[in-house]
């Protein structure tokens, strides 16, 4: 399973702003925080797990995302 292909498709999909890379913070996607929410819950439906409030609050960058995700894959 490629994770990473996964989150770009169903993340990054909702995203508004150009040249994202994983080190692009949250803030800067173009994102409001209805749409941040849904595409994290778009996430957790796609992998069949949720995120804690606290695992939210520490995302910070999309490598954050990647990270976050792949750790519970794992």
């Amino acid at each position: 399973m490629d994770v990473r292909k996964i989150i770009n498709d169903t993340f990054l999909g909702k995203v508004k702003a150009e040249n994202v890379d994983e080190n692009t913070p949250i803030n800067k996607l173009g994102l409001d925080s209805l749409d941040l929410m849904e595409a994290l819950m778009d996430l957790e439906e796609k992998f069949g797990f949720e995120f804690s409030d606290e695992e939210v609050a520490e995302v910070k960058t999309v490598k954050d995302v990647y990270e976050l995700v792949e750790k519970k894959v794992k």
